[in-house]
């Protein structure tokens, strides 16, 4: 009976402990040496299939109602909207550097803000080979002048 007792009394002290492991954090979280929990660095996006958001050209804030988006396809293709107009254009891409071809696209006449953000993106995609770079979710064109801009990875592209 004595036996019985104590393994009861051991168990009743092992399952707090083990009832601890079975929450919070997640299978992805790692302790610190000093115990505070550490998430791994975000995988970069991949450039090609991912739905690209622009943040901003050369600095300028992309207007809020006018969202551009562009998809770079595996198969040579970039697509999205400049904010006013859609557009499709030849792609290629070289190591860090991508050209887009000529583009076609519709003609909405587009003013303020989204027609200046339209007309910065025209630009700067025609620029020449651009610098491409990817840290996390976030992506950077770089024309040879040094113009930039900046996207946010949305979805994988279906």
């Amino acid at each position: 009976m004595r036996t019985l007792r104590n393994l009861a009394a051991g168990l009743a002290l092992l399952a707090p402990l083990a009832l601890t492991g079975c929450q919070g954090g997640t299978a992805d979280a790692a302790l610190t040496p000093d115990g505070a929990t550490a998430r791994p660095p975000a995988v970069d996006a991949p450039l090609t299939a991912t739905t690209w958001t622009v943040g901003a050209v050369d600095g300028t804030a992309a207007p809020a109602d006018r969202a551009a988006s562009f998809t770079l396809a595996p198969d040579g293709r970039v697509s999205g909207t400049l904010g006013c107009n859609r557009f499709s254009a030849p792609v290629t891409v070289t190591g860090p550097t991508l050209t887009i071809g000529p583009p076609t696209s519709t003609r909405m006449a587009c003013e303020g803000p989204a027609g200046a953000q339209e007309r910065a993106l025209t630009a700067l995609f025609a620029a020449g080979p651009l610098t491409w770079s990817i840290h996390g979710q976030a992506l950077t064109l770089t024309a040879p002048d040094g113009k930039n801009l900046t996207a946010e990875a949305g979805s994988a592209a279906e």
